[in-house]
């Protein structure tokens, strides 16, 4: 066999590998609730002193399961999608001294008892060790063991078992939305948001969506200042820049390239803010994030996908807040 004819085989067949499935709603409107930052935990038998500082979370797992069992009748979600930080910890320090990991197969039962397509993406905190240093009186951290929490939530749920990170397609009307759901919670040296890997999955994606609307979900925000002069704002001043040089490479470039991107749904900052962020190649991307579920059930938000818009409501309500015209 000649060797174009090998690369065009190759080529097929990773585009049939990458077709996400399709949902599709027969009104023209595709609703879906986000949440972020569930932090569910148990802290019997971990270090007093990490427990102690976790004593404000670590109670969410009722509340949410009444949450998914229920949001769906409430707005007309066909889907729920969580953010990141679902755990509070991959692992922590126990009272004997080795660490222990959290359990996630709790999230199986959660996944179980939801109606309706439940999406996840991993935080920093899902793949995170912690310890107590009593000497200095703080939580230490670190996420050298990354690699095997994201093992441990690829084989525990159902939206993880091709990866942590992935696509799916929604049909509002005539119109086809590119979801993308990112892993974007380790820590990497130089600013990045993700790896070099994720980064050539996601222009792929870009590539594969052409002028199909791209929405991302993904835990960590992108950090620009108050930039709409409400008061809010993902980082405190200068903030991220998103100029030409910062667009040069990375994650930032992938969405400068591509106008097709139109939103990005975070958590990370257990706050309400969104921000219209423009690129240098002349276009916005509206950023909002949902304040923590460990803090309050009424932090979600309900996102209506229709043929020409996406309508983001005002946290805990269905009335619109913003509106991300997609043309």
């Amino acid at each position: 066999m000649r060797m174009a004819d090998k690369l065009g085989i190759y080529l097929i067949s990773l585009c049939l590998c990458t077709i996400p499935t399709v949902s599709a709603e027969d009104n023209g409107v595709y609703s879906v609730v986000q949440i972020s930052d569930a932090h569910l935990c148990d802290l019997q038998g971990y270090d007093p002193g990490f427990a102690a500082s976790r004593q404000s979370l670590g109670h969410g797992f009722s509340p949410l399961k009444d949450f998914l069992e229920t949001i769906g009748r409430k707005t007309d979600a066909r889907a729920v999608v969580i953010t990141g930080d679902l755990a509070d910890y991959y692992e922590a320090e126990t009272i004997a001294g080795p660490f222990r990991a959290s359990r996630i197969e709790p999230w199986l039962e959660l996944v179980r008892s939801c109606p309706v397509d439940l999406f996840l993406t991993l935080g920093n905190h899902d793949i995170t060790t912690y310890w107590y240093e009593e000497r200095e009186n703080a939580v230490r951290s670190f996420q050298y063991r990354a690699h095997q929490a994201r093992a441990a939530w690829i084989r525990n749920l159902p939206c993880f078992h091709d990866g942590t990170y992935y696509a799916h397609t929604i049909a509002a009307g005539a119109t086809r939305y590119r979801l993308l759901f990112l892993d974007n919670g380790y820590a990497l040296g130089g600013g990045d948001l993700i790896d070099p890997i994720q980064l050539d999955w996601l222009n792929h994606e870009l590539q594969l969506a052409g002028n199909e609307p791209v929405v991302v979900f993904m835990h960590r925000y992108l950090g620009v200042a108050d930039l709409n002069g409400d008061g809010n704002a993902f980082a405190k001043k200068p903030g991220l820049k998103i100029n030409k040089a910062a667009c040069s490479r990375g994650l930032l470039k992938a969405f400068n390239d591509h106008r097709n991107v139109k939103a990005l749904f975070v958590g990370h900052g257990h706050k309400n803010v969104s921000e219209w962020i423009p690129f240098p190649a002349g276009h916005r991307i509206l950023q909002t994030e949902t304040a923590a579920f460990a803090q309050s059930p009424q932090n979600w938000r309900l996102l209506r996908f229709t043929e020409d818009e996406i309508l983001v409501c005002a946290p805990g309500e269905t009335s619109v807040e913003l509106r991300c015209r997609i043309r």
